[in-house]
């Protein structure tokens, strides 16, 4: 491969002045100020779709298919929101929070029902 000779800086033209500091006559250098003054603007937080919930939602417990439910919203959450409709992703978003939490507070009620039938036959059969 050929390859182009390297640049000597005695063969390559320095053209332009040089940089200038724009001083007072006092000597002390110039300064420009900028102010932009605006309105604060209200942020608005993206929807939450809560999916990463509702995958253990489906995996970990699915009462009633709730879990399924809570996918399927968190889902249309999430594609409501890569179209831009952030109110409709909002709403989607919402209803799979309330299965979620529904989902997560059975679940809870389940093992703790089975927990305390499993106490009491062990306390029955031991006496």
């Amino acid at each position: 491969m050929d390859q182009p000779p390297p640049y000597q800086p005695e063969f390559v033209p320095m053209k332009g002045n040089k940089y200038m500091r724009l001083e007072d006559t006092h000597g002390a250098p110039k300064f420009q100020h900028t102010v932009v003054l605006g309105q604060p603007q209200h942020v608005v937080p993206h929807p939450r779709d809560h999916i990463i919930w509702s995958l253990c939602s489906l995996v970990y417990g699915n009462p009633f298919c709730l879990g399924m439910l809570a996918v399927y919203f968190s889902i249309k959450s999430r594609d409501r929101k890569m179209v831009g409709d952030l109110e409709g992703a909002r709403k989607h978003g919402k209803t799979a929070c309330c299965f979620n939490t529904v989902t997560l507070t059975l679940v809870i009620l389940g093992l703790l029902f089975f927990f305390i039938t499993y106490g009491i036959i062990i306390y029955q059969v031991t006496h």
